[in-house]
């Protein structure tokens, strides 16, 4: 566990780093991340993997005020509720949670042989593409020729002797 300050003689030194975000925050906050959940934190980062928040006045300085996260804990875990909420009809996937994973998981095992996809989030609403065309027999239903499913997603991938990725 990273400590983001210590004390010395009765005073709290916080870190360059965490002072100069403070600074460029004025009454925000700067999130403390767990460096064993995310290994850069300038990308999507899972709510699990915030320990909390330092406090930051309107003057930019730290106000000594953590607030710690209460959904911090074990490591992420899949979340596809955007996905299986969805009011699109996904009957053609079977599970389609399932099917999503195990192809992403898929593609990265052949990009890098022995890949572990190890949570997977689905983070905005799935786009659908549906095509087809009208039944000669039937002019009121359609026989679906294609069908497409887009989604934003953030996910993180071990590999034998690779850092993890996200």
């Amino acid at each position: 566990m990273r400590d983001f300050f210590r004390r010395e003689r009765g005073t709290v030194s916080h870190p360059p780093e965490l002072v100069a975000a403070a600074a460029e925050n004025p009454g925000g906050s700067v999130a403390e991340i767990d460096a064993d959940y995310v290994s850069q934190a300038d990308g999507f980062v899972p709510t699990e993997a915030i320990r909390g928040a330092w406090l930051v006045g309107a003057d930019g300085k730290l106000t000594g005020a953590f607030e710690k996260n209460p959904n911090y804990g074990p490591p992420p875990t899949d979340d596809f509720a955007k996905l299986t909420e969805s009011k699109h009809w996904l009957d053609w996937l079977g599970d389609p949670a399932a099917a999503v994973r195990d192809s992403i998981a898929g593609c990265l095992s052949e990009q890098v042989p022995g890949a572990v996809l190890e949570w997977l989030k689905i983070l905005d609403e799935p786009r659908y593409l549906t095509g087809g065309r009208v039944r000669p027999d039937h002019q009121d239903q359609m026989i679906i020729t294609r069908a497409g499913l887009a989604l934003s997603f953030a996910l993180s991938v071990t590999a034998p002797e690779r850092e993890r990725r996200f």
